[in-house]
């Protein structure tokens, strides 16, 4: 690459985006390219290991709370039973079923319509339904049950904090990714490592295919 080529790549994807590039590499231009690519590539790698995290968790967490809903008779889905959503902590929670539901009805109709709205709620509703708010109102009765492979089965509590700190971090890594931003300075070694163990705790089957079907390992390895 030419002095002029590189200057005017530079130019383009901006010295502030490559600020981090360039000083994990001591201000080398090329280097820095580099590891931009790098950063991309398993980027897109962690986001496809994400994907499978996230429908394995919401099939999970769906499957419990239908089951609890069940043996409780609620007449309405647990996403429609609002009781369950109630109070300022909860708004946000509340206001991403509604939309999912809207959204829902608009395309699909009332056909398969509590399937539609589980894939409509975002990565960050499932994400935020692991806080503290809900230990008494669903991690006791319900969720704890869609982790059955936890190390501490019989301990809600542990296994709600447990799922939390890791969804926590892995959400943020997610919209770190989603936004193009620098992930290299992470320890995406750990972070794999924690969809995985969470992945393993759901179910060890599903376990197997993720970790079989990853390439992040190997990406890994080609850092520059």
């Amino acid at each position: 690459m030419s002095t002029t080529s590189r200057d005017n790549l530079v130019k383009r994807l901006t010295p502030e985006r490559l600020g981090s590039y360039l000083a994990e590499t001591g201000g080398s231009v090329p280097a820095a390219i580099r590891l931009y690519d790098w950063n991309a590539f398993v980027g897109a790698s962690l986001l496809t290991d994400l994907g499978r995290l996230e429908v394995l968790f919401r099939n999970a967490v769906d499957q419990s709370l239908r089951e609890y809903g069940h043996s409780q008779n609620w007449p309405e889905p647990w996403h429609s039973r609002r009781a369950l959503f109630e109070g300022r902590a909860r708004a946000r929670d509340l206001k991403d079923i509604i939309k999912a539901e809207r959204a829902a009805h608009k395309q699909h109709g009332n056909r398969g319509r509590h399937g539609k709205v589980i894939t409509e709620l975002s990565f960050g509703f499932w994400r935020h339904l692991c806080a503290a708010r809900y230990l008494t109102t669903l991690w006791v009765p319900a969720l704890a049950a869609a982790f059955p492979h936890h190390p501490d089965p019989a301990n809600p509590k542990r296994i709600r904090a447990d799922v939390d700190d890791r969804m926590q971090h892995l959400h943020y890594l997610r919209n770190r990714i989603a936004h193009h931003e620098p992930i290299h300075q992470r320890n995406l070694e750990r972070e794999h490592a924690d969809m995985l163990e969470i992945i393993r705790w759901i179910c060890p089957d599903s376990h197997t295919w993720a970790e079989s079907a990853s390439r992040t390992p190997a990406i890994l390895l080609e850092r520059p």
